[in-house]
């Protein structure tokens, strides 16, 4: 028995990509507290996106002991959770937030260094960071802006955009 769980697990593991890397996309910071959301591209050992999961989500809980934390349920399907298709013709995936289903950001290496391009103040722009800020309202906490930070894919100049919320 124990020979049939070996043999089980290395045809599991032989399936998946080994990982050699993660390389930072883009954060999210909010109003309410100093706990940042963190976007990584998983790289695999022969420097391609991992065509399988190739973005990982998780909090770094500046706010209390820097420890890193999984997105809880709510989390992934309201505001941080996204969803990614790969483009296996370019090696790259389109990525959309949950809350952001309208902005569209393109996920690709360029060299060592993982990029995330969306429009940001009408350029294309390899985004950078996102800060919300809400307030709370009875019980409910809502968005009062959203400010994209980012980087002109041409120029090279910083872009910025303060998006508010339709109601």
């Amino acid at each position: 028995m124990p020979t049939i769980l070996v043999l089980f697990y290395l045809a599991v593991a032989a399936s998946k990509p080994d990982i050699a890397s993660y390389r930072p996309l883009f954060s999210i910071e909010r109003s309410t507290n100093a706990n940042v959301v963190h976007y990584e591209a998983r790289v695999t050992e022969d420097g391609k996106l991992d065509p399988a999961d190739p973005v990982a989500v998780y909090w770094i809980m500046v706010a209390e002991d820097g420890r890193r934390q999984e997105l809880n349920y709510l989390e992934k399907s309201r505001a941080y959770g996204f969803t990614v298709k790969c483009d296996p013709s370019d090696r790259s995936c389109n990525m959309a937030l949950v809350s952001q289903k309208d902005r569209p950001i393109r996920i690709y290496l360029e060299g060592d260094t993982a990029r995330a391009v969306t429009l940001i103040g009408g350029h294309r722009a390899y985004l950078t960071r996102i800060y919300i800020s809400t307030r709370r309202v009875l019980l409910i906490r809502t968005v009062d802006y959203i400010e994209l930070f980012g980087v002109d894919v041409t120029t090279r100049e910083n872009c910025y955009e303060k998006v508010l919320p339709t109601r």
